[in-house]
């Protein structure tokens, strides 16, 4: 069975904050995370500071 899948676009200033934390990650990392793996950090992130 197929895994479920999601899709985004994002524009304007949503879109030059995703690039600019892309950045950040990249700078960190020492290497570019793509699009999902910068979408993971971020929900992972976001799941760490707001879990209970």
């Amino acid at each position: 069975m197929a895994k479920p899948s999601e899709s985004i676009t994002l524009y304007g200033d949503k879109a030059e904050l995703f690039r600019e934390i892309q950045e950040e990650m990249a700078e960190e990392k020492g290497w570019e995370p793509g699009n999902s793996e910068t979408v993971a950090e971020m929900m992972a992130d976001w799941y760490q500071e707001n879990r209970r």
